[in-house]
């Protein structure tokens, strides 16, 4: 059976985990603040605007300090909640925060031993506020990464969720590749490539199926400007670019699934490639399974990316590498740790999930990168994005 959702025990889980956590670093309270921290320990999901928002653990107890536009809201999405204060807006005659201290000391009464996630509200949308120590007159330890350090390792449920990601992305790819043509634009196609593939995906996984995050659709494909030479540019944006033969393709694909994501992109041609573009294309391939071969548990993380920069070094094209090797991918589209030569002392362990997408970039043909999720096992690792990697496979005629 597909998983769709987080089961609540498992939300469960990490929250024992996470106060199990705070305690050793003797608090009995915390102020969790990013959205995908409290979906992670929660279950719920927002979208996050200038309006401060916050889950708050007293001890073992759920509570929410939110917009009065958000109360029903978490009432009715979070039935473990125990108390939900809120304010009526932003910034108003009396700033959210001193609300906040007021529900934090006179209504939850907690007066020591609190910790946060940051100093104070994420500063989005043209937020300005203090900090916590300055309403609560108390000192307020910050640890931003308790949670980031729980999510490196996937559990079970999360491992399903990735996979099945990956299934619907190739699907979107495959969907893609059919619809691009020469003449084309690169807005139509991907727009009818992840309708059509959303619309697949909801239909087979039916009425239980719902994507998770702000502004979420089932599925995501396209070229994001990243068509010709421009496909040089890694972190291109749309253009409203034609096809043409000749052209170098770099594409992107994934689905949502109860929140989590997965990568598929890879390299195309609008006709015979030249040989030029052939041999990009061959370097960047070893490259990439050069990283598959490398990747196992206690293998450090740099070794991977250390690996590819010599398969870059020996053909030639060091000039032409703009970033490492690939990064860790779950509830947010990039997270740490990252296949990077920098980090000599992190080992890769069973439950990690990362992309592998070394590339190379020549501004006057174009960018050649494939990127694949694999996910660490104890046996070494699974490859989960089903994809054709080859030249023959990817040239559209």
């Amino acid at each position: 059976m597909v998983t769709l959702k987080i089961p609540q025990l498992r939300f469960e889980q990490r929250q024992k985990k996470f106060l199990q956590t705070i305690k050793e670093k003797g608090l009995s309270h915390f102020i969790v603040l990013s959205p995908k921290s409290i979906y992670y320990l929660t279950g719920f999901s927002m979208i996050p605007t200038e309006r401060p928002f916050m889950l708050i653990f007293k001890n073992d107890e759920i509570n929410f300090f939110v917009p009065e536009l958000e109360k029903i809201h978490v009432i009715e999405e979070a039935p473990s909640v125990k108390e939900v204060g809120s304010y009526f807006e932003y910034p108003d005659e009396v700033h959210p925060l001193n609300h906040f201290a007021n529900f934090i000391k006179n209504h939850l009464n907690i007066r020591s031993k609190i910790g946060a996630e940051g100093r104070g509200a994420p500063g989005l949308w043209g937020y300005q506020g203090p900090s916590f120590q300055e309403v609560l007159k108390n000192i307020v330890p910050i640890h931003p990464d308790i949670i980031t350090d729980m999510r490196i390792l996937k559990d079970s449920d999360e491992i399903e969720c990735i996979k099945e990601s990956a299934r619907w992305g190739a699907k979107a790819h495959e969907l893609l590749q059919r619809y691009t043509h020469e003449g084309e634009n690169e807005i139509d196609v991907s727009f009818q490539a992840s309708h059509d593939a959303s619309k697949r995906m909801r239909t087979e996984l039916g009425p239980h199926y719902a994507p998770v995050g702000y502004g979420s659709r089932p599925c995501d494909v396209g070229y994001r400007g990243q068509i010709g030479t421009y496909s040089a540019i890694p972190h291109a944006m749309t253009r409203n670019a034609v096809f043409q033969k000749g052209d170098t393709l770099v594409t992107g694909a994934s689905a949502n699934i109860a929140g989590y994501l997965s990568e598929l992109e890879r390299t195309m041609f609008i006709g015979e490639p030249t040989e030029k573009q052939k041999g990009y294309f061959s370097i960047m391939l070893k490259a990439q399974q050069v990283a598959f071969d490398t990747m196992k548990p206690d293998i450090p993380v740099s070794e991977v990316d250390r690996a590819c920069r010599k398969i870059f070094k020996v053909n030639g094209v060091m000039n032409f590498i703009q970033h490492h090797t690939g990064h860790a991918i779950g509830l947010e589209a990039h997270e740490r740790p990252f296949l990077d030569k920098g980090l000599d002392r992190v080992l890769m362990k069973p439950g990690m999930v990362f992309t592998v997408e070394p590339g190379i970039y020549d501004r006057s043909i174009g960018g050649f990168r494939h990127s694949d999720t694999v996910i660490i096992t104890n046996e070494g690792n699974e490859h989960i994005t089903m994809y054709p990697r080859d030249l023959e496979n990817l040239i559209i005629n």
